[in-house]
């Protein structure tokens, strides 16, 4: 835009909102909607005009306030800001939550998931669609179901859980047909379609796509047929239909001048066509796009920033231009090595934070009791009528210090213990097979899908030895979610059973079981043939139990061989929350049960 178009919506808005058009309730709804009328189209000015608004008196209405934040925040989804967006969709679900409207605060929540998703967080977008989803339970809301249910088709897509995602996926086309929403039926209907060819199923998934393409092309909105080009775009380069795929690519390069350069829907053509370009050999023109990706500033690009320059780095080569390749490889280098050493740099200050947080807790601790015995002494001698009561008293609170020290020593005992186990796993898991890809880089007959499995094996296990380096972040979770999550995020091998009733366990005893629970399976693993390992959390009486079985060989934690496993670790733990272990033989099953009491 201009900047005299924008100082005109600037007046249109300032004189309209001074004048009667928040009269009523008709027209405060009519403004409302021409203000969401710009998303899509100009989004631009659709910030002008809410910031306008949000301005005034009238916006002092939490309802009204809380569909300005909405709007805005989708204005800055559109133009690709995902981290503004976010604190506008997080203002309006709090806004929402004070007038207790459901259904606003479905629709701020279902907008926040997206943006946390697309913002790689997807732990936060799935506490926005359970949230969200429990919410909708009674109420009559299809458009709302459809857009919660597509995004989470989407996350299980993304996580390779295809199976998972295609009934989602299914329920979301259905949804979305029962309403007259024709951007929610092109986003369910997109979101299906790509599953389904991911999932093999191609004939179904192409009909899908093309059936919403002409949909999108017959209502014009260029966002979502850039949307369904770029899906169609994939698919037929899969197929090996090359004719297709520039068919697509064209008409998608003719609609982005008419879509927001930094736009979810533009961003993803782009990196999709530079892509398929460069295998058509055409690499001048995969350049121009990436390039032209690179320069969003406010833009987040689904591809890595260190595999998009490796991508530019192979056009360089296609070219022949051997120096910018070289340059293109070197800053995909130093881009990884960066977020590496960032990564490992914040989790080593943390682990340090708390090591030495920990020494002046004992320090402070033993400074308190030196002072609780000098009182105690001139109390005794000030007052030897009351020496029977002292005592007693002193003697608790003697008891009380004990077991405090214990118990922090016991964690910076966990914690040098957990430094020695993933140092091990470092070195004889990761470092090993690094070795291996090195070997075979050097290899004459290089196979690219050995390497592509090797490297996706070592990326695994790195994922996994971060995620246990730090301490589970509970963000209002109980170890019940946890646990759930912890379980879906195995290799399959791991089932949690729900509790039947709810299990009261203060956060410091959820964090020592939680680290109970990936101590004891992940020495299954790495130590056990089990093929299936299942954890089941109970509470009766004030007793809670946890219960972990395999179908692994016989175990003896007595055995000399099994004392390395990290059972002092355990027990130190388990000590920590006032409870005892066992583990036996059960019916061909191996049962380790911890039992903690209230």
């Amino acid at each position: 835009m201009t900047s005299l178009p924008r100082l005109l919506i600037a007046i249109t808005t300032i004189l309209l909102l001074n004048t009667n058009l928040f009269a009523s309730t008709d027209e405060t709804e009519a403004w409302i909607e021409h203000i969401d009328s710009y998303v899509n189209s100009n989004p631009d000015s659709a910030i002008i005009l809410c910031n306008e608004a949000l301005a005034t008196p009238r916006a002092d209405d939490k309802s009204i306030r809380t569909a300005l934040l909405t709007i805005r925040g989708n204005a800055y989804f559109t133009l690709g800001n995902y981290s503004t967006a976010i604190t506008d969709f997080s203002a309006a679900v709090s806004q929402a939550r004070e007038t207790a409207d459901t259904i606003a605060i479905v629709n701020s929540l279902s907008d926040l998931g997206v943006a946390y998703r697309l913002n790689q967080q997807p732990d936060s977008a799935i506490v926005c669609y359970n949230n969200a989803l429990a919410l909708l339970e009674g109420h009559d809301s299809p458009d709302l179901e459809a857009s919660i249910l597509t995004s989470i088709a989407i996350l299980f897509g993304n996580t390779r859980r295809l199976d998972d995602a295609i009934p989602f996926g299914r329920k979301a086309v259905e949804k979305a047909m029962l309403t007259d929403d024709i951007e929610t039926q092109i986003y369910a209907a997109s979101t299906l379609g790509s599953i389904l060819f991911l999932n093999g199923n191609h004939s179904e998934g192409l009909a899908t796509q093309r059936a919403i393409m002409d949909v999108a092309e017959k209502r014009g909105i260029p966002r979502y047929i850039l949307k369904t080009y770029a899906s169609l775009i994939a698919m037929h380069n899969r197929l090996e239909n090359p004719d297709s795929v520039r068919f697509y690519i064209h008409r998608g390069e003719a609609l982005l001048p008419k879509v927001p350069e930094a736009s979810v829907e533009s961003v993803g053509f782009m990196e999709q066509s530079s892509v398929i370009l460069t295998d058509m050999g055409r690499y001048r023109e995969s350049l121009d796009m990436q390039f032209r990706i690179l320069g969003m500033k406010d833009s987040r690009p689904f591809m890595p920033e260190d595999l998009l320059w490796q991508r530019i780095a192979l056009n360089y080569k296609g070219l022949g231009d051997i120096e910018k390749m070289d340059d293109a490889y070197n800053r995909a280098i130093a881009i990884a090595d960066s977020i590496h050493g960032s990564d490992i740099d914040s989790q080593l200050s943390e682990f340090n934070v708390r090591y030495h947080t920990a020494e002046k807790e004992l320090e402070i601790s033993r400074l308190q009791t030196e002072k609780a015995r000098q009182q105690t002494i001139i109390a005794v001698i000030a007052a030897l009528i009351v020496i029977a009561g002292l005592l007693l008293a002193l003697w608790l609170r003697s008891r009380r210090r004990k077991i405090e020290l214990a118990n922090i020593r016991a964690q910076l005992d966990g914690i040098e213990q957990e430094r020695g186990r993933l140092a091990h796993e470092l070195h004889d898991g990761v470092c090993n097979d690094l070795l291996g890809i090195e070997l075979l880089f050097a290899s004459p007959r290089t196979d690219r899908d050995e390497l592509t499995s090797m490297l996706h094996n070592v990326r695994d296990e790195v994922r996994a030895i971060s995620h246990e380096l730090l301490p589970p972040k509970f963000n209002g979770l109980t170890i019940v979610q946890l646990l759930t999550a912890y379980a879906q995020k195995s290799d399959g091998t791991v089932t949690f059973l729900p509790p039947s009733t709810p299990i009261d366990l203060s956060p410091s005893d959820s964090i020592h079981l939680y680290r109970i629970v990936q101590e004891w399976t992940g020495n299954l693993r790495r130590h056990s043939d089990a093929t299936a390992i299942t954890i089941s959390l109970t509470a009766s009486r004030g007793e809670t139990t946890l219960e972990i079985t395999d179908n692994g060989s016989p175990f003896d934690p007595s055995a000399t061989e099994s004392q390395g496993l990290g059972l002092d670790n355990l027990n130190r733990r388990v000590k920590a929350l006032r409870g005892s272990w066992t583990c036996q033989r059960e019916a061909n099953f191996n049962v380790m049960r911890v039992k903690i009491f209230d």
